[in-house]
């Protein structure tokens, strides 16, 4: 149990957010939660769900995609999170044993230091080596909310010798899987507060959403369950333990394309939802597409999204996208995107759709602070520095200045990220889209205040922000 317990990330934190119960860690809990028979006759709360409105751009035109995100209470969360990581080591030995386990990367606890920088390293490498090859790249769809409940048991089963889930492990899981969800805009409305950042936040500040005689009062008519509205499918993205069994329900899958992938010399990876396999001919290639199309029928309620296929060809350090007969696309794409990075055949490069809403908010926030001639304070000026330049790339320097600003040492920025993905594509040009990221910022707060900036190095000097 202790070597579970060290695979916890920080079991002593506690979260900011408000919820049905008190705040509290996994480490004041501890007790408790190892007690199978306390988890077993545990009764969870329900989940809040908050809804992620992102809007996205399709053909031009903007696109709302909401996404809900589901939380659990603070006691139910460590729980989640102790039995995920219990049910993460019993799959790690399942996926050794059937030999996935390099193929399947997401949410893993035998991976420690690794993340999407490094798998995607990994894809692009063995592209690169093959020199000649075609790739398919895509996602599936609705992967979470279809999750179909029955065959995800069953896999679950496979992780026990008896295939006899014991009662504790039971209990958790019928219940991030039949689960009920009490919306925000709801809570919301309880405390008189309007659907808005502002009032999230100032929900999240209070001690509890509800004390227990409203929650006991209003729970009945207040809460709703999805995965019936959806005929037993879906789990709440959210929790710590989605991951895990995400990655449980796609064993069967996972091993039939990569022992296909390994068939035709080519390779598989899964990252969650997003998937990528390749092979050298195109021979190899369009079997390795059949035993795909022929997996996907095997687990049910798996559908690779229609939009997000793509299948390419590489030669000669060149990239070119193509349809299902292996021809060219009449306007081929010319980048392989995946999992935040674009390769071209030759180099590697940061997404530019990553790049583009790294500037998108950081102009944003300029704007805010000096539109309408305000003259923002010092504090705040220091707080864009930090969230949007390399003032706050490494977490140890302007260590004072952070604090100041935001009152915390804070986990890095962008270019944190930006930084770490340059050291794992050493030879590659990943900082070049965000070198003169500071530049850009000045101009921009000094087009903000009404001022005409020079390109000129010292004219920028001249107008640096105060």
């Amino acid at each position: 149990m202790d070597e579970v317990i060290k695979l916890i990330k920080n079991p002593k934190a506690t979260r900011i957010y408000a919820h049905f119960d008190r705040r509290t860690s996994f480490w004041r809990n501890k007790d408790r939660i190892l007690d199978p028979d306390f988890v077993a006759s545990y009764a969870f709360y329900p989940l809040i769900e908050k809804d992620m409105r992102r809007i996205k751009w399709k053909s031009g035109q903007p696109v709302k995609d909401p996404r809900p995100i589901r939380y659990a209470a603070h006691l139910d969360r460590c729980i989640y999170q102790y039995y995920a990581a219990l049910l993460n080591e019993r799959y790690n030995r399942l996926a050794v044993d059937l030999g996935i386990d390099e193929c399947a990367i997401a949410y893993r606890t035998n991976k420690k230091g690794m993340s999407n920088c490094e798998f995607a390293a990994r894809a692009f490498s063995e592209i690169r080596a093959a020199k000649d090859c075609y790739v398919k790249v895509g996602d599936f769809k609705s992967f979470f909310e279809t999750l179909d409940h029955v065959y995800l048991k069953q896999r679950v089963r496979d992780l026990f010798e008896d295939e006899a889930i014991p009662d504790d492990y039971y209990h958790v899981l019928k219940n991030a899987t039949k689960y009920t969800v009490w919306n925000i805009e709801d809570l919301l409305v309880c405390h008189g507060l309007p659907y808005s950042k502002s009032g999230v936040k100032r929900l999240n500040k209070l001690d509890r959403v509800l004390d227990l005689n409203n929650f006991r009062r209003l729970v009945k008519t207040s809460v709703a369950q999805p995965w019936k509205e959806n005929g037993g499918k879906g789990i709440p993205q959210g929790l710590p333990i989605s991951g895990v069994l995400a990655n449980i329900y796609m064993v069967q899958f996972d091993l039939i394309m990569n022992d296909a992938a390994e068939a035709a010399r080519g390779f598989y990876m899964r990252y969650s939802d997003d998937f990528i396999f390749a092979a050298p001919g195109k021979n190899e290639f369009q079997a390795l597409c059949s035993t795909f199309e022929k997996a996907l029928s095997t687990v049910p309620e798996l559908v690779a999204h229609p939009d997000k296929c793509k299948s390419f060809c590489c030669s000669q350090g060149k990239v070119a996208s193509i349809d299902n007969n292996l021809a060219l696309d009449k306007q081929p794409i010319r980048h392989i995107d995946y999992l935040g990075f674009s390769f071209d055949g030759t180099s590697v490069r940061l997404r530019q759709r990553t790049v583009g809403r790294y500037y998108r908010r950081m102009y944003r926030r300029v704007a805010t602070l000096y539109g309408g001639s305000r003259r923002p304070s010092k504090r705040r000026v220091d707080a864009l520095y930090i969230d949007f330049s390399d003032w706050g790339r490494c977490t140890n320097r302007n260590r004072r200045r952070r604090v100041q600003s935001k009152g915390k040492a804070g986990n890095g920025n962008f270019l944190t990220y930006a930084g770490k993905a340059q050291r794992v594509f050493p030879e590659d040009p990943i900082l070049v889209d965000t070198k003169r990221h500071k530049r850009k910022l000045r101009v921009h707060a000094g087009r903000a205040k009404g001022k005409t900036v020079s390109k000129g190095p010292q004219n920028i000097q001249r107008n640096k922000l105060a």
